[in-house]
C-alpha cells in the first residue's frame, strides 16, 4: 500500500512540474501582441533550429547610426516551412523589414508575425493549428 501511494504521489508531482514548464515557456506572456512593431533593418544571422528559430538584425536607432541589435523569435521550422520559409531564406546582410510582438520588458526581442524581404516577397510567421480546407 506505502508503495503505491509513493508511486501515485511521485506521478502527480511530476505531472505538476511538467505541466507548469510547458505552460511558462508556450504563455507568450512576456510579448505585446496588441502593440506590434515594424522596423527596418540588416539581417546578421538567421537559426533555423527547433524549437524556435531566430532572426537577429541590426536596426539604426538615429541618423548618428547608432545601432540597436534585435533578437527576433519565430514558431518552430515546420511551421516557417507552411508558410513558405525555408533555412536559406535570411542571410547576413539582408535588408528586411520585419514586424513583430515586442517585449513587455522593453529589451529589443520580440516574436515575429510578418518580413519583407529584400526582393518585396511577403511571409507571415506562420500559424499553429489546423488550417482551413482551401
Amino acid at each position: 500500500m506505502k508503495n503505491s501511494l509513493r508511486a501515485s504521489i511521485g506521478l502527480m508531482v511530476g505531472l505538476l512540474i511538467l505541466s507548469v514548464s510547458v505552460s511558462a515557456h508556450h504563455g507568450g506572456s512576456e510579448y505585446d501582441t496588441q502593440n506590434l512593431i515594424t522596423l527596418k533593418g540588416t539581417v546578421t544571422d538567421f537559426i533555423w533550429a527547433n524549437p524556435h528559430c531566430q532572426v537577429f538584425l541590426e536596426v539604426k536607432k538615429d541618423d548618428a547610426g547608432k545601432v540597436v541589435n534585435w533578437g527576433i523569435e519565430t514558431l518552430a521550422p515546420a511551421v516557417l516551412k507552411r508558410a513558405g520559409w525555408s533555412p536559406e531564406t535570411l542571410h547576413p546582410g539582408d535588408q528586411i523589414s520585419i514586424t513583430f510582438a515586442p517585449s513587455k520588458k522593453g529589451t529589443p526581442i520580440g516574436m515575429l508575425r510578418k518580413v519583407v524581404l529584400p526582393d518585396g516577397k511577403e511571409l507571415s510567421g506562420g500559424t499553429i493549428g489546423e488550417l482551413p480546407a482551401q
